[in-house]
């Protein structure tokens, strides 16, 4: 009997189910049409919660301060200031907020600009629904995401932007096969190029990724771009 109790018990707690976390989202955007689909998009999915949304630069930050949102979509331009300097801004009064760019707009600097002023993800306007979903809950896990075309314009960036002789945290080869690596090469293509092995690049990509505190290649681009390395 004892044992059936407490099977008993068991089968009523795993009926029992945790109350599903809401993910906090604020739209930050000066066009309501664009607010309104967002906001229509985000709350089919049942972990998402749109908390606040507004057009305006200034009150965006205020909005952000005060509600401390999990996830912040922020376009660039606003009609008061630029959405980059509300990333600036959200970062350093909302640790815990996750802002990714959404815009029209696809330019190399501004890309680098994003991702020094604190931005997790920049990602175009004519994103599928689903994808903008995923790319949400991948920021929630500590990814960075992009447009799969803003790949080339950070490698765009980093040929018109070549790294300072001084850097001393990558050796010149690990640098070298980091902007090969940007351009979204393989490690076959790579060491092709450098007259390399294979199994020596791939040995270059894990030192790289370990330096720079990256879980993968991705994010290796994007630290050494934050960090002004690349």
């Amino acid at each position: 009997m004892p044992i059936e109790n407490d099977r008993s018990g068991n089968a009523r707690r795993k009926a029992r189910k945790e109350p599903m976390r809401q993910v906090r989202i604020v739209l930050v955007d000066d066009h309501q049409i664009v607010r309104e689909g967002l906001r229509s998009i985000l709350q089919q999915e049942p972990s998402f919660e749109v908390v606040g949304e507004t057009g305006d630069g200034a009150y965006a930050v205020t909005l952000i301060a005060h509600l401390q949102p999990d996830i912040a979509l922020v376009d660039i331009r606003l009609p008061d200031m630029s959405g980059l300097d509300v990333c600036r801004r959200a970062v350093e009064l909302s640790p815990r907020t996750r802002v990714i760019i959404l815009t029209a707009y696809l330019d190399s600097n501004l890309v680098h600009q994003a991702l020094q002023a604190g931005a997790r993800g920049y990602l175009l306007k004519d994103v599928e629904h689903m994808a903008l979903v995923e790319r949400i809950h991948q920021v929630l896990q500590g990814e960075y995401v992009f447009d799969p075309r803003v790949t080339h314009t950070l490698a765009e960036y980093i040929v018109q932007h070549p790294p300072e002789e001084d850097d001393i945290l990558l050796s010149a080869r690990e640098l070298e096969i980091l902007r090969l690596v940007a351009q979204g090469l393989t490690n076959a293509e790579i060491a092709d190029i450098l007259f390399l092995s294979p199994a020596t690049v791939k040995d270059h990509v894990r030192n790289i990724t370990a330096k720079l505190g990256a879980r993968n290649r991705v994010e290796a681009v994007t630290k050494a771009v934050r960090q002004g390395l690349i």
